[in-house]
C-alpha cells in the first residue's frame, strides 16, 4: 500500500525563467542578423583605382585622362544618376573603340575597369546610351598616353 499523502501538491519546476531567456537570446540574435545585414554599404569595388571619372547627365568628370604609355590604368567609374531618367535609364557608358572599351555603369553605382596599355596618343571616348549620345560634346573626353 502506498504511503499516505501529507496533504502538499507538489508542483514541478518552472522552466519559465529558462525559457524567458532562451527567447530573448533568439531574438537578439535574429535582430542582429537583421541590423547586420540591412547595414549601409558602400558599393563593391574589389581594386583600387588609378583615377575616378563621374559620368552625370552633364558629361564626364574630368573629361580628359592623362595615362603613361605602354602601362595599364585602372578606372573607378562612378554613376551618381538616378534611374527616372528617361533618356537611358541612367545608364552610362565609358566607350573607347580604338583601346577596346564598353564599359557601361548603371545608376547610383561605380565599376572598375583598366585601361590596357597602349602606345602614346590621344584617344576619343564617349557616352552614346543618353544625354545625346556621342554627338553631344559634353558627354565626349580624351585620353592622352604619354
Amino acid at each position: 500500500m502506498p504511503a499516505p499523502h501529507s496533504g502538499r501538491h507538489v508542483q514541478p519546476k518552472s522552466h519559465f525563467g529558462l525559457r524567458l531567456t532562451i527567447f530573448i537570446a533568439v531574438v537578439a540574435l535574429v535582430a542582429g542578423a537583421a541590423i547586420w545585414l540591412m547595414r549601409p554599404q558602400a558599393p563593391g569595388v574589389a581594386t583600387a583605382a588609378d583615377q575616378t571619372v563621374e559620368v552625370t547627365m552633364a558629361g564626364f568628370t574630368p573629361p580628359s585622362l592623362a595615362v603613361s604609355a605602354n602601362k595599364p590604368t585602372t578606372i573607378r567609374l562612378v554613376n551618381p544618376d538616378s534611374s527616372h531618367h528617361t533618356d537611358g535609364g541612367g545608364i552610362h557608358q565609358f566607350a573607347s573603340p580604338e583601346l577596346g572599351l564598353d564599359v557601361k555603369v548603371q545608376p547610383k553605382s561605380e565599376t572598375v575597369f583598366t585601361i590596357p596599355a597602349t602606345r602614346p596618343g590621344t584617344y576619343a571616348f564617349y557616352c552614346d546610351v543618353c544625354c545625346g549620345g556621342k554627338a553631344n560634346p559634353s558627354m565626349q573626353g580624351t585620353i592622352v598616353v604619354s
